[in-house]
């Protein structure tokens, strides 16, 4: 395996609850005669559509020849590093809403470029696969302690403290 894809069960949000607030808005729009408001309702529902349209085929996290390679924005934004110059490939974490914290981001970082993915629309026992094609090719890069749990086939969703500790 040499290619990681959104899982599009984790994107429901994206395809069940914000079409409301389009429907809402166009509904609204033609139950006041308003033109506006029925093109931002329309406006909003064609976003949406293209986001999960985005997520579903043209968003990849895969290993192309010797480098690895992530693909979004309808194929437009690419970020590639050599699997080769890999030195570290790390889980990166952003204070979240709510004082909590964001979904691990897969860092793999080389010599002189850096690949960074959200992994919340991901399994990430999908990544499993891939660090270990990634080791055949690059044995001697280093997985922080969450990327090593996640290879090895152990549960981290668990691991995820509700809250992030001060530094002070």
């Amino acid at each position: 395996m040499t290619s990681v894809r959104p899982d599009l069960g984790l994107l429901w949000p994206s395809y069940t609850l914000f079409p409301l607030a389009g429907l809402a808005v166009l509904v609204g729009g033609v139950a006041g005669h308003d033109g506006v408001m029925m093109a931002i309702g329309i406006g909003l529902l064609a976003l949406n559509a293209l986001t999960v349209l985005n997520y579903a085929y043209f968003t990849e996290l895969r290993i192309e020849g010797d480098e690895l390679v992530y693909r979004t924005l309808f194929g437009t934004h690419r970020e590639s590093v050599a699997i080769g110059s890999l030195q570290r490939v790390d889980a990166k974490r952003y204070p979240g809403a709510h004082s909590g914290v964001s979904a691990p981001h897969f860092v793999a970082r080389g010599r002189a470029a850096t690949v960074k993915v959200n992994t919340k629309s991901y399994r990430l026992r999908d990544f499993a696969q891939l660090i270990a094609t990634m080791r055949i090719a690059n044995a001697r890069f280093e997985l922080d302690p969450f990327w090593s749990k996640v290879a090895s086939g152990e549960d981290v969703t668990k691991e995820v403290a509700l809250t992030p500790r001060s530094r002070w």
